[in-house]
C-alpha cells in the first residue's frame, strides 16, 4: 500500500465481527453441491478498487472464485467484455460487466449489501459517487502536458473544485449514517471495501497534481474509513497475500 499501515495493535471498530459467509438463496442444489455458482474475475494484475471491492468481498467471505490476472489480449479474448471494459465477472459462464453490478451481485451473494431499502440505496449511492470521483481523475491521464495535467488536477481539489464536491458527497454520506462511519447500517458493505482501496488510490502519491493528505486533510470521515477497514483481519489476511501490491511500509 502506498499509505502509512494503521497500527495493528489498536481495536478493531465497534460494528467489527467474524461471521461466515451467508447462504446463497437457491431453490435446487448447484452441479457438485456448492451453494454458489461458478465465479471468474477478469482484470489485469493490479488492486484497482473496481476488481478489488469484488475479490475482497468474496475472500472474506469464503467464496470460492477463480481469480484471473491477464494481459490485455487475454481480456479482450474472454468474450466478457460486454462493453468492451474491465473488470468483469463471469458467473456460470454469463458475464457482468459494470463495476456496480458485479458490486452488488457478489455483496448480495455474500451478505455485504444491505436488505433495508434505504441502506441498500446509499450502498448504490457511494458506488455512483466513487464512480464519477474515479472517471473525473482518469479523464485527466489523457492530456499529454504534465504542466497542464498536474494543474487540471490541482484545480479539482480546490475547497469548490469538482473532485472536492463528489468526496464531500460521500462524506456526507457518513455523516448521515451517524457514529458506524461506514456508508449504510452497522455493517461493512462491499462499497465500504471499494472505499478502502479508492482512498488509497486518491493518496499514493503517483496521482500528480492530488496531494498524499488531500483525504485525510478534507474528508475525515473518509479517512477514518479506511483506515477502520485497513484494520479487519480478512483484509490483513488479504493484503499478506498479494504482497507486491501491498507492501510493509
Amino acid at each position: 500500500s502506498c499509505l502509512p499501515r494503521p497500527l495493528l495493535g489498536a481495536a478493531l471498530p465497534g460494528w467489527y465481527s467474524e461471521r461466515p459467509a451467508m447462504q446463497r438463496p437457491s431453490a435446487a442444489p448447484r452441479a457438485g453441491g456448492s451453494q454458489y455458482p461458478q465465479l471468474r474475475l477478469w482484470y489485469l494484475d493490479h488492486h484497482f478498487w473496481r476488481a478489488e471491492c469484488v475479490r475482497l468481498c468474496l475472500f472474506m467471505n469464503n467464496v470460492p472464485f477463480d481469480d484471473r490476472r491477464v494481459g490485455y489480449e487475454e481480456l479482450y479474448g474472454s468474450g466478457m467484455l460486454t462493453f468492451g471494459t474491465f473488470p468483469a465477472l463471469e458467473v456460470d459462464g454469463r458475464s457482468i460487466a459494470q463495476t456496480h453490478a458485479m458490486a452488488a451481485f457478489c455483496g448480495k451473494l455474500t451478505g455485504m449489501y444491505p436488505s433495508d431499502m434505504w441502506q441498500a440505496a446509499k450502498v448504490d449511492e457511494a458506488f455512483a459517487g466513487l464512480t464519477d470521483a474515479t472517471d473525473l481523475v482518469t479523464g485527466t491521464m489523457g492530456i499529454r502536458d504534465p504542466s497542464e495535467k498536474i494543474h487540471v488536477r490541482q484545480s479539482y481539489c480546490q475547497s469548490d473544485g469538482r473532485l472536492t464536491m463528489l468526496l464531500s458527497g460521500i462524506e456526507s454520506l457518513l455523516q448521515q449514517n451517524g457514529s458506524t462511519g461506514l456508508v449504510a447500517g452497522g455493517s461493512l458493505t462491499v462499497a465500504d471495501l471499494a472505499l478502502w482501496r479508492a482512498v488509497d488510490w486518491f493518496s499514493c502519491g503517483t496521482l500528480d497534481g492530488i496531494p498524499r493528505d488531500y483525504v485525510s486533510r478534507n474528508f475525515p470521515l473518509l479517512w477514518s474509513l479506511h483506515c477502520q477497514v485497513d484494520k479487519v483481519p480478512k483484509v490483513q489476511e488479504w493484503k499478506s497475500r498479494n504482497p507486491r501490491h501491498y507492501r510493509r511500509g
